[in-house]
């Protein structure tokens, strides 16, 4: 079948980029190798980490950031898009675009955000710093997620917090309990009255306004678990982010992909696109990993959305070449291994390495060493563009979705 578009990567990016053209008519293929990276990110949306009006704050970076090329029109427009999506499916964000807020870590950090969903909002620090007490609860069958620990950072910045394990309630299961597990046992009534009796018993001893829980509280109805757990412990109740696999960011993946196969998209997973064809300065198909042979995709236009580095948009060979791994594009980056990394590992200019990715003009094309446009008909979005550091500068969502609206509209 031949496509009006074919977008390459299911992360944010890739997503709100399909949205876009799917909502504009146009028949549109997602061919990805697998999750992107809303399977280990927290599930909240980072917009940029500085103080004030983010929107402001973005529009003032350096000429070639993709907030620069986005523009704080479409900046806005796709997080409002990304909102509204989620609302629609019951999964609410809370938060403003003018200022960030700071949310509680499965280390007991704060972490500056922007957007954040309805289930996190009550861990917001101004809430957590009115003098009254939050419990820190969770299962010892849960690993990497320790109260004792998340209580004990809490009380060192001031924040008053005691920690406390629940016994599990009954389940089928008797081994392995990771957060999917435990997000599909939320989705039971049961369970969560069970969950939410013992929550009460520790409410009443200890006086707690609120109750802190793994981001684990279901998979399509956290919100109702939520209340339920309000009501039955009488505590204000919000989701900590675990370690992956996150089960919000989980969330949003199947929001956001459900609306673009409901405006008539396709995704197919398991396809590592291997290379590109080419006519006349215009990619022409791509061709994905099959079942002992390749298969060929062709369309009109094509979305490159397969991440950086750490999205495995771009690989190393073994000179230390970094190479774009879908498409072939020309990478800018470092010279050499020797030029990744910074001297000091906490450099505040972050290290070379992660700033590496395909160059792109004004409309997101890809350009070569000389500043030519490779492709006409190829957008590249997300963490594959060049020049910035989405996790340093605390811009992996919002850059992504951006991106991603951008090249869905052009």
């Amino acid at each position: 079948m031949n496509y009006d578009t074919i977008v390459i990567g299911a992360g944010l990016a890739g997503l709100m980029a399909a949205i876009g053209r799917a909502e504009r008519g146009e028949r549109v293929l997602l061919l990805a190798k697998g999750h992107g990276a809303t399977h280990w990110a927290p599930g909240c949306v980072d917009l940029l980490d500085a103080e004030g009006d983010l929107v402001a704050a973005a529009a003032a970076l350096p000429d070639g950031h993709p907030y620069r090329i986005a523009g704080p029109a479409t900046i806005e427009a796709g997080l409002a898009k990304l909102r509204a999506v989620c609302a629609d499916g019951g999964y609410p964000l809370a938060g403003s675009l003018r200022r960030n807020v700071l949310l509680p870590t499965a280390a007991g950090a704060m972490r500056p955000t922007c957007l954040v969903p309805a289930t996190m909002a009550a861990g917001d620090s101004r809430l957590l710093a009115d003098g009254r007490p939050t419990l820190v609860a969770s299962f010892h069958e849960l690993r990497d997620f320790f109260p004792p620990l998340i209580a004990s950072n809490l009380r060192a910045q001031g924040l008053p917090a005691d920690p406390a394990y629940i016994p599990l309630p009954p389940a089928e299961r008797r081994r392995e309990f990771g957060p999917m597990i435990f997000a599909r046992l939320f989705e039971r009534p049961e369970f969560r009255a069970a969950v939410g009796k013992e929550l009460a018993a520790h409410v009443r001893r200890g006086g707690y306004a609120r109750v802190a829980l793994p981001a684990i509280l279901g998979t399509a109805h956290a919100l109702e678990a939520v209340h339920d757990l309000q009501q039955a412990c009488g505590a204000l109740v919000f989701e900590i982010p675990t370690l992956p696999t996150s089960v919000p960011g989980t969330r949003l993946y199947t929001l956001l992909a459900a609306h673009f196969e409901a405006a008539g998209g396709r995704i197919q997973t398991g396809s590592f696109v291997l290379r590109g064809e080419s006519a006349g300065g215009r990619l022409t198909a791509v061709f994905s990993e099959a079942a002992a042979r390749e298969q060929r995709h062709q369309a009109g236009r094509f979305v490159l959305a397969t991440g950086g580095i750490a999205g495995g948009g771009l690989r190393a060979d073994h000179a230390g070449l970094l190479q774009e791994t879908a498409l072939g594009l020309p990478v800018r980056a470092p010279a050499g291994r020797g030029d990744w990394l910074a001297p000091r590992f906490l450099d505040e200019a972050g290290h070379p390495v992660f700033k590496a990715g395909v160059a792109v003009d004004e409309r997101l094309r890809p350009l070569d060493a000389a500043g030519r446009v490779v492709y006409e008909n190829v957008a590249v979005a997300g963490g594959a563009i060049a020049g910035y550091d989405p996790i340093r500068e605390g811009c992996l969502e919002g850059a992504a979705i951006a991106t991603g609206w951008l090249a869905g509209q052009l």
